[in-house]
């Protein structure tokens, strides 16, 4: 109802302003400015623009002063009949919403100015904003038609990307060339080597066919509606490249690095060296190596920055996640007892995507941690050094026990209070190396050192009901019914003969 509303007041708005404006409640549109009184002239909008009209102008002001000053007060006018019909906060906001999307933009280029003379001239005010030569934005004269082309973006427009300063679509004007739409895009972008080509994009046959014209970036070529230009180049100069140290370093955040030339050690040095309570054992280089890594090391760096994640970016990390699965699974010809495993060891391979780097070697100058080459985006973590062992499972108190080199496995255990009534037995308890994660049977390996960061997981039975025995009882008596029906029919088929 609210939309309905909006779109009849937009229509009879512009019904009213299409004539000649004189009524009492429209006066402020018409006179809006104190400084009009000496020099007043009359000047008529018509064509694709917001309100069409005469209105009251100096001889001293320019179109673009005009335009600017008639369009925003006509849209304060919209805007505030459009509160005042909305009913609640809600409909105020959506309404809002839907005015400005159908009043926010009207044709910069291509405006067509007839005198009372009937003189005519094309002025293109885009370019004037651009580089403010005058002859794009002229004094107003008495009696000065000013007629908007129709703005369709969406049909008749350039974009020109690629190594340019600023990307851009613009309203196409027939005559427009390659250097206008350079000129548009502001020109070639200094951080980028190797730039005198581009590729325009052009579609024929009602966008059936699409043809690829390279040209040089001195061609005066003819564009387009629709045409997409994507100036190319070979190599980006990397002034930006960075790496997010994040942890415990004395001065973390982002460190500038170069091309394939900083090591991580010389990046450790940047970031003022470790703290004292850097852990390197468990320290990690994550470096993004698909869609998923590359939104996951987004998050991160959002965090650090302190922006939140948008949900639509976890949404994409979920699906990405679950695309991964598929693909692995497809083509695998794994057994249903197979997936369980399957499916373990791919979502450790995706949560961790870290190189395989030991920081705790970083300053043996031979080592390859040393010489390890960065690259822009890589996020090293180093986390606090950790003086516990996490206990849990089958065990009384779950947590994290302070570490002791004199302490056994059983030791940790009874600081938890011991195995509880449901623990699998001492055959199933397991030591979890922290950095690894490897899985350590204490019962049957004697060769095991208990270090901090490690875990401590006992098994635990898993309590069964009545009704599960039961289960499991009919189950076997079934198959038992069925051998025996066998049997008795091959004994009685072999005593007949």
């Amino acid at each position: 109802m609210i939309k309905k509303q909006i779109l009849i007041f937009l229509f009879l708005f512009s019904v009213v302003l299409n004539a000649q404006i004189s009524q009492d409640d429209l006066s402020s549109l018409l006179k809006s400015g104190n400084s009009y009184n000496l020099n007043q002239i009359t000047v008529t909008i018509g064509g694709e623009f917001l309100v069409n009209g005469s209105f009251s102008a100096s001889s001293t002001e320019r179109v673009d002063q005009l335009v600017t000053r008639i369009y925003n007060t006509a849209k304060t006018a919209i805007m505030s009949q459009v509160s005042n019909i909305a009913s609640n906060n809600t409909d105020q906001e959506n309404s809002m919403v839907e005015v400005k999307y159908n009043t926010d933009d009207f044709a910069l280029r291509n405006i067509e100015i007839i005198h009372q003379d009937g003189k005519k001239e094309i002025i293109d005010l885009a370019e004037f904003r651009l580089t403010g030569k005058f002859e794009n934005n002229p004094y107003l004269i008495e009696g000065d038609l000013i007629l908007f082309p129709p703005y369709d973006m969406e049909n008749n427009s350039v974009t020109i990307s690629g190594a340019v300063n600023k990307p851009t679509t613009f309203q196409f004007v027939e005559g427009d060339d390659l250097q206008k739409a350079l000129f548009f895009a502001r020109g070639i972008n200094k951080g980028y080597k190797n730039v005198n080509k581009a590729e325009i994009y052009r579609l024929t046959d009602n966008g059936q066919t699409e043809d690829i014209i390279e040209v040089d970036l001195a061609s005066n070529i003819k564009l387009q509606a629709g045409d997409r230009i994507r100036v190319l180049y070979k190599e980006k100069n990397n002034l930006n490249d960075k790496v997010l140290v994040l942890g415990e370093v004395e001065n973390p955040g982002y460190i500038p690095i170069g091309k394939n030339s900083t090591r991580l050690k010389d990046v450790i040095k940047r970031a003022g060296g470790f703290t004292e309570n850097a852990s390197l054992k468990f320290a990690e280089l994550f470096r993004g190596y698909d869609s998923y890594y590359a939104l996951k090391k987004e998050s991160i760096e959002k965090a650090f920055e302190n922006q939140e994640i948008s949900i639509p970016e976890k949404v994409s990390l979920m699906n990405f996640n679950g695309l991964e699965y598929y693909k692995m699974f497809r083509d695998a010809g794994l057994t249903y007892s197979n997936r369980g495993t399957f499916n373990i060891d791919l979502a450790l391979r995706r949560s961790e995507g870290v190189s395989l780097v030991d920081f705790t070697r970083l300053e043996d100058e031979n080592s390859k941690e040393s010489n390890y080459i960065l690259k822009d985006g890589d996020v090293i973590l180093i986390p606090k050094i950790t003086n516990e062992v996490y206990v849990w499972g089958a065990v009384a108190q779950i947590g994290g026990y302070a570490f002791n080199s004199n302490y056994s496995v059983e030791d940790y255990i009874n600081q938890a209070g011991g195995l509880t009534d449901i623990a699998y037995g001492i055959d199933e308890i397991y030591l979890i190396k922290g950095k690894s994660r490897n899985w350590i049977n204490v019962y049957d390996n004697d060769n095991y050192k208990v270090e901090p960061g490690d875990f401590i997981y006992v098994n635990k039975e898993i309590p069964r009901d009545f009704q599960f025995y039961l289960g499991r009882i009919a189950t076997y008596a079934a198959i038992v019914g069925s051998v025996t029906t066998v049997i008795i029919l091959l004994n009685n088929n072999f005593f007949k003969k």
